[in-house]
């Protein structure tokens, strides 16, 4: 039987965390660039901030990333954080159900996370409760939004800016970043690095992508998809099939639903990024720090906003 309700699955909580519990690669990434902007010290940046190729400005007082990953900083014993102090504070968008939020404030930041859906909202403070955390998290949009206040670090990490299609989409984010973020700030996302053979594939064939539990209990789901891409837009066309089975292979329940990725080339980021008034710091191909480079499967962009903006 298949079925479409109003309410995706993809964006129920517990769905999500059951389908995406292998997702653990950008923790510890995201924990330490966390960590470092927390523990900077606000300053005026030096003359030679907004040039590509500079240095970090003098005047801001990056504790150094230590050989351990995920650890960053001086001794915990002179750590700001150990000591109760929460640093400068960091805004996650897109956060979902808090993968990452809560790591974060687990680690001693102060951290807020804001998402479009209640319902991942929702879980995402059950679990925070659940660790002990104290989290905000702030329904809204990415493209429109105002905290009425700055973060030296603002992310939005696993693909979530290939759900905005457009300019004006991509544009609105871009600005609210740069309103919310301090002056010697970052802007961390990441992306996939489009591989043209996957997207010349895309033939509308039905796939099992992977299997995961149903968090209500009711036994095995099947997480099937098929998607066709639009070259003139850059958006893949996803059609989502969560699958329940019988005892028998046979299909008890069918939910479809719909998810719509745009793609960004390299060389095509990089320009939209200038173009919006930031300065790439940092490119990466993976999330141990690889320089980006042909092949690599992420684009995890470290930039922060430009002075001639």
């Amino acid at each position: 039987m298949t079925t479409n309700h109003s309410f995706p699955l993809y964006r129920d909580g517990r769905h999500y965390d059951a389908l995406n519990n292998f997702l653990v690669a950008d923790i510890p990434f995201y924990v330490e660039e966390a960590k470092r902007a927390a523990e900077s010290v606000a300053q005026p940046p030096a003359e030679s901030a907004g040039k590509i190729g500079h240095p970090a400005p003098k005047s801001l007082d990056l504790p150094p990333y230590r050989k351990e990953r995920g650890k960053v900083g001086h001794p915990e014993s002179s750590h700001p954080l150990a000591t109760g102090g929460m640093g400068r504070p960091v805004l996650e968008l897109a956060c979902g159900t808090g993968r990452l939020t809560i790591p974060i404030a687990q680690s001693g930041v102060e951290i807020v996370g804001l998402d479009l859906a209640p319902s991942m909202l929702a879980h995402a403070r059950t679990k925070a409760e659940a660790a002990g955390v104290k989290v905000e998290f702030v329904e809204g949009d990415c493209r429109e939004f105002d905290l009425g206040r700055k973060f030296a670090l603002i992310f939005m990490a696993f693909n979530s800016m290939q759900h905005l299609h457009d300019y004006q989409a991509l544009a609105a984010l871009f600005a609210c970043v740069r309103k919310h973020l301090a002056e010697d700030g970052r802007f961390i996302f990441d992306v996939f690095n489009p591989k043209v053979e996957i997207l010349a594939r895309a033939s509308g064939e039905r796939r099992l992508e992977r299997e995961y539990q149903d968090p209500d209990g009711k036994g095995k789901m099947a997480f099937e998809y098929s998607s066709t891409y639009d070259d003139a837009a850059q958006v893949s066309h996803i059609q989502c099939y969560f699958v329940r089975r019988g005892p028998s292979g046979e299909e008890l329940d069918v939910r479809v639903e719909q998810l719509h990725l745009r793609s960004f080339f390299p060389q095509e980021l990089d320009l939209l990024l200038r173009s919006q008034g930031f300065e790439i710091v940092e490119k990466f191909g993976n999330f141990e720090r690889k320089p980006f480079a042909g092949g690599d499967p992420k684009q995890v962009v470290v930039c922060r906003s430009s002075t001639e903006w």
